[in-house]
């Protein structure tokens, strides 16, 4: 059973996620979590996974992405179903029930150049609706020169999808599920404009974090980060959340986080109301 969580969310807040996109929660946290969920990342770390990935493929430095790290670790499986975010979550999405989409970390080794371009998580993503997001946990003090996300208000209420590539990604369109693609990019999707040149320089945001800080985005805010300048390190975990309303979602994207075991779901299936589910367990509410 999960512990309990003292951070009570607004009605103010939810309201302010809803119109944004995104929302920083300031001290989600104690630091006895924050030392569970350090020593979970860092276990990972010297224990990769077979999704394991270094982003900074040139240049000094380690970028480092994995997924589905409750599947295999089982200092994150205690982080997953012990760790009390769940419920803020269902909070936030105003959802009956949350399920887990994946679990995730995103670590920036200090004096790491490679950013993350901008992007949306939705298009390649198992998961789509209304009612997904992503929970970002900050281990370190992050700042603009560690690594801050940004964030683009609203984004996510615009009703258009891009195309997710990655940060070196010259030929985006070689390949899709193992054919050649050419020139063709999946149906319903467009290319990342220039954010920057588009957007009013007042609704791209980011925040210094905190220890224990957590800030929540829906999967179709844009967003990117920089790379980490500083000497220090950017630990960050993640869930990837959806509630009642959310559907499971086969994508045809090049790039594509999807599960490596069949989850018995079609395409637009709602997730189960199972805790026990062998890829999208439901991890709120929980029983008692």
């Amino acid at each position: 059973m999960a512990d309990s969580i003292s951070y009570k969310v607004t009605e103010r807040q939810i309201e302010r996620y809803e119109a944004d996109g995104v929302l920083l929660l300031e001290g989600v946290f104690a630091p006895e979590w924050v030392e569970r969920m350090r020593a979970a990342v860092d276990d990972v770390l010297a224990h990769p996974g077979p999704r394991s990935m270094d982003i900074n493929d040139e240049g000094d430095g380690r970028f480092t992405f994995d997924t589905w790290l409750w599947t295999y670790n089982e200092r994150f499986r205690d982080v997953v179903f012990a760790c009390p975010w769940a419920g803020l979550a269902g909070d936030i999405l105003r959802a009956e029930r949350i399920n887990l989409v994946f679990d995730f970390i995103s670590v920036k080794e200090p004096r790491t150049s490679q950013p993350a371009v901008w992007h949306q998580d939705a298009p390649g993503n198992p998961v789509e609706g209304p009612q997904a997001g992503t929970f970002w946990v900050s281990l370190d003090h992050v700042t603009a020169d560690s690594g801050a996300v940004r964030y683009v208000r609203g984004s996510h209420r615009w009703g258009r999808r891009f195309e997710p590539v990655g940060s070196n990604d010259v030929s985006r369109h070689e390949l899709y599920e193992g054919r050649s693609g050419g020139s063709r990019r999946p149906a319903g999707l467009e290319e990342m404009p220039d954010i920057e040149a588009i957007v009013d320089p007042a609704d791209i945001v980011s925040f210094e974090t905190a220890p224990g800080d957590v800030v929540v985005h829906d999967v179709l805010n844009v967003h990117s980060s920089p790379g980490n300048h500083s000497d220090r390190r950017r630990r960050a975990l993640g869930f990837r959340f959806a509630g009642e309303r959310a559907t499971y979602a086969v994508r045809d994207t090049k790039l594509n986080i999807r599960p490596t075991v069949d989850p018995g779901l079609k395409h637009g299936d709602p997730f189960p109301a199972d805790p026990e589910h062998h890829v999208f367990p439901q991890v709120w509410p929980q029983a008692a």
